[in-house]
């Protein structure tokens, strides 16, 4: 598997969930073992090299390759879930993203003060999901953003998540960089 092999997986779905959007359905990643594999290998060879000590993936793509990847390497999976999903004490951080504004919540217990985090997730388009997630590592557990790694199957560099996360000081990984006009 390599990266040219892997786009060829890649649906494209235009104006999907709006006109004007092209929308990268990953789940045909899911759905061929053998892509599936080696992005987790991938995703998973980060960790140790970044000394990573806990993974983080959000709501809900990103739980896939999160728990894969959390498996593979025998980290600590921390859930960051959208508004109600999770017991307990929790602590929120509101944002925007492509299409709407939302909140992502953890639980406030979660033991990642002062560790190096993997944030893992399908797609870095705009950056707000993640962006929201480092504001809460940030204010809630002091985890810094130099000790913050993002990684993601698909960078779409067009619409500047990377930058803006890059701007926080947050390092980003991803295996696939997509252009416009992809």
């Amino acid at each position: 598997m390599d990266t040219t092999t892997l786009r060829k997986l890649i649906r494209t779905v235009q104006n999907w969930p709006k006109p004007g959007v092209n929308f990268f359905d990953i789940c045909s990643i899911a759905e061929n073992p053998e892509a599936f594999q080696w992005t987790v290998n991938e995703l998973a060879a980060l960790c140790q090299p970044l000394q990573i000590d806990a993974i983080v993936c959000p709501d809900a793509r990103g739980f896939i390759w999160g728990a894969a990847v959390a498996y593979a390497t025998s980290l600590p999976l921390h859930l960051a879930r959208k508004p109600g999903k999770l017991p307990g004490a929790t602590v929120s951080q509101s944002y925007q993203y492509e299409y709407a504004e939302t909140s992502i919540s953890m639980q406030s217990a979660c033991d990642l003060s002062q560790k190096r985090v993997l944030i893992v997730d399908d797609v870095l388009a705009t950056g707000g999901t993640a962006l929201a997630i480092v504001a809460l590592l940030n204010k809630h557990f002091q985890v810094p953003s130099s000790k913050i790694h993002l990684g993601a199957l698909i960078n779409l560099t067009f619409l500047g998540g990377e930058t803006q996360l890059q701007q926080q000081g947050v390092r980003v990984h991803s295996l696939l960089n997509c252009a416009d006009d992809e």
